[in-house]
């Protein structure tokens, strides 16, 4: 009678219970190929659509200081935010003011707003101007918005 020896090694117990794992796996999705286990991937949801709208505040003289030919307003300076809302109030975009330059004697703060298209009605909160209504079209149509 021979006799059989089986050498457990650190390398067979993990291909054993990686084998135990596929096979429970197989098993508990009802899965019984390969191929089965494998499923096609779920298309991830298109982008919503945005209206992308460059813009400025421009700061009349007196409502600005100015180092050489950069400027901030005294409400409006480069780290304000500028918020989006939509009808119900809640915020759903948001840009911030980027650091102001001296053109033609008004400081103009410049920003990019990305706006989500679909909500009908928005409120933009600029600093220094307070919230304003736009429509969807108004926004849409916006090749640039200056304030001031």
């Amino acid at each position: 009678m021979t006799r059989l020896r089986v050498w457990l090694t650190p390398a067979t117990v993990l291909i054993a219970l990686a084998l135990a794992a596929v096979t429970v796996g197989f098993f508990l999705r009802g899965v019984d190929t390969i191929q089965g286990w494998f499923a096609e991937p779920t298309p991830a949801a298109s982008p919503q659509p945005t209206y992308t709208v460059p813009g400025a505040i421009r700061l009349p003289a007196g409502q600005y200081a100015a180092q050489g030919q950069a400027c901030q307003g005294t409400a409006a300076r480069p780290d304000a935010q500028i918020v989006v809302t939509d009808p119900s109030g809640a915020t759903i975009a948001y840009a911030p003011l980027d650091p102001g330059r001296l053109v033609d004697g008004a400081c103009e703060l410049p920003f990019t707003l990305v706006v989500p298209a679909g909500k009908g009605e928005y409120g933009i909160d600029f600093p220094a101007y307070g919230l304003m209504p736009y429509t969807e079209q108004e926004i849409a149509d916006l090749l640039e918005l200056t304030i001031g």
